[in-house]
C-alpha cells in the first residue's frame, strides 16, 4: 500500500480479546498491539474474569465456538511490548494520535478518484440551472432562499 504504512491496532484496555474468524482468544495489555491485524472483540477484564469464564463468554457470544478448544494466547515478548508502548507515548507527546481502529488510505488511489470525478464533471454540458463557478457558498444559499420564496 503506497502512501501509508500499515499499523496494527492497539488494545484500548487490558483484557481478553477474541478474534472470531480464526477463533483466537488472547490476553492483551492496554496499549499493546493485537497479535494480528484482524478484528478483535473485547470479551472481558482479566481482574473480573478467569480464562475459563472468558472461554465460556466467547462460546455464548459466538455460537458454534467450542470453549474447550480455545487456548488463551499470552504475549510474553515484554521487550517488544515495552518498545511499542514507548513509541506510542512519544507519538502522543509529539501530537500524533492514532485511533484503535485506524484506517490507512492509499493517497494515490484517492487522488486518482478525485481527478476522475473532476474530469467527469468537466465533460458534462452546462445547463441554465448550473451555478456560477465564482459564486460563494453564502451567495448560493441566498440565491436558493430567494428562489424558494418565489
Amino acid at each position: 500500500m503506497s502512501g501509508a504504512a500499515l499499523t496494527m491496532a492497539h488494545a484500548p484496555e487490558t483484557g481478553f480479546y477474541f478474534e472470531p474468524l480464526t477463533e483466537r482468544l488472547a490476553l492483551v495489555v492496554e496499549g499493546s498491539p493485537f497479535p494480528t491485524d484482524d478484528h478483535w472483540a473485547y470479551v472481558g477484564d482479566p481482574i473480573e474474569m478467569s480464562p475459563e469464564l472468558a472461554r465460556l463468554e466467547c462460546a455464548n457470544r459466538w455460537p458454534g465456538v467450542d470453549p474447550e478448544s480455545l487456548d488463551v494466547e499470552f504475549d510474553l515478548d515484554f521487550e517488544r511490548a515495552a518498545a511499542e508502548l514507548e513509541k506510542q507515548r512519544m507519538e502522543q507527546a509529539a501530537g500524533i494520535v492514532h485511533q484503535a481502529s485506524e484506517l490507512d488510505f492509499d493517497l494515490d488511489v484517492l487522488l486518482a478518484q478525485a481527478e476522475a470525478l473532476r474530469r467527469a464533471t468537466d465533460s458534462t454540458p452546462d445547463t441554465p440551472d448550473d451555478p456560477d463557478p465564482s459564486e460563494t457558498i453564502g451567495q448560493a444559499i441566498e440565491r436558493a432562499s430567494k428562489e424558494g420564496a418565489d
